[in-house]
Order: C-alpha cells, then structure tokens, then sequence
C-alpha cells in the first residue's frame, strides 16, 4: 500500500483493515503475480481497498474509457480493466521503461491485456496526446505533478465522470503543518484545497488506503 516511509499514522486502524481484507474474496494469479512483484522490487501499490473502489465506481458509471497519470506495471489498471469490461479502454503512462516491460511480462496472453495500453513517457503529455475525452482518470505521480494533472483533467472528463487521487493523506502528514523541505506534503496540501475548491468537482475523500480522493465532474451548468 503506498504511503510516505515517515508516516505518521495509520489512516485505518490495522485490525480494522485486516477485517475487510479477509472479506475480500481470494485474488486470482494475475492480481497475485501483481502483488508478488511489487513486494520484490519495493513498488508502492494503491492497496486491494482502493483497487476494488476504482473498479466498483467504474461499473456503477458504466465507464468506458479510463486514464491514469501514473501506472507503474499495471496494477490500477488491473482494477480499471475490470471496471470498463470488455470493449472499455484503459490508457496508461509511466516515465521508467522498465515497468512497461514488467508489466508485458506479468500480464502476458491475459485477457485484460487487450484493455489495458500502457505508453512510456511524461504523464501529462501522453494525456495531451490522446484525442477524446475520458470517464475517468486516476492521478499517482510525483506529488508535485498533481495540480498540473488535475487541471488538465476537468475539462477532459465528461460530465458525471470522476477523478480520483491516490495519497492524499498521506500518512496523515496532509494533516500538519510541513516542514520547509517536505515538498510532498507541502504539494498535497495545495492539492487537497484545489480539489475543495474548484466549482466544476465536487469531491470528498475516502480513509482507504493512503487516502483517496474522489471528484465528480460537474456540467457546465451545475
């Protein structure tokens, strides 16, 4: 589960999270082959927690297209995958070649293979290179890439279609005031209060995982 190495609480009380992780049904040997390289190579993932609300908000907005400012080898878009079904699209973007390799690797002849397309490069140009708009779009970069991300977001994302952040709590460092050279948090906080305040969302954030935000794209009327 991604969270800062300093964290300085649980978002959600450990034996609380243990109840809902045994709910969850076994994973199946792509999520488990996901997992297992994470473990070995000390990569942050969103959590199980987080991945099954991405794909349950996608199947409740019968979300088709999908983008992620982030995908690392293609855990997310596991869920998301999921979520669009079938004939749905998720477009990915990772700055290291090397996951885009991994992820050929671990989901090699799968079905969900076919949905997912991960491009190597900056995440916020590949999103102002693909045409369209999107249902939604999950931001997990560097900190710093969030306001930017989300700017270029809203007005790519169709009416009724969301946005989601990963870590912005943050190990609860979101929460306190930052110290000078913890530029993160520092950037989260400034993102927590765009995501408040910009007229055309309206977001609330989720304790799952590292904290989860998730906003509602508004029309142009609302």
């Amino acid at each position: 589960m991604s969270h800062p190495t300093d964290a300085l609480l649980h978002i959600l009380h450990p034996e609380v999270g243990d109840y809902i992780a045994e709910l969850f049904p076994p994973a199946d040997p792509l999520l488990e082959a996901l997992e297992a390289q994470a473990a070995a190579q000390g990569f942050p993932l969103i959590g199980r927690a987080s991945g099954r609300f991405l794909e349950m908000m996608c199947r409740t907005i019968s979300a088709a297209r999908v983008f992620e400012f982030g995908s690392g080898f293609g855990y997310s878009a596991y869920f998301f995958a999921h979520g669009v079904g079938a004939d749905g699209e998720v477009i990915g973007s990772e700055c290291d070649a090397h996951e885009l390799v991994d992820h050929a690797r671990i989901y090699q002849d799968h079905p969900l293979r076919s949905r997912i397309r991960i491009e190597h490069g900056d995440a916020l140009e590949i999103f102002a290179g693909e045409p369209g708009t999107f249902d939604a779009v999950l931001i997990d970069i560097h900190k710093s890439g969030y306001s930017a991300a989300l700017e270029a977001a809203i007005p790519r994302v169709r009416p009724g279609g969301l946005i989601f952040a990963d870590n912005v709590l943050w190990g609860g460092k979101v929460a306190r005031t930052a110290d000078p050279d913890d530029t993160s948090t520092q950037a989260l906080q400034d993102f927590g209060r765009q995501l408040f305040s910009d007229p055309r969302i309206r977001t609330d954030i989720l304790p799952i995982g590292d904290g989860l935000s998730m906003s509602v794209r508004l029309s142009d009327t609302a």
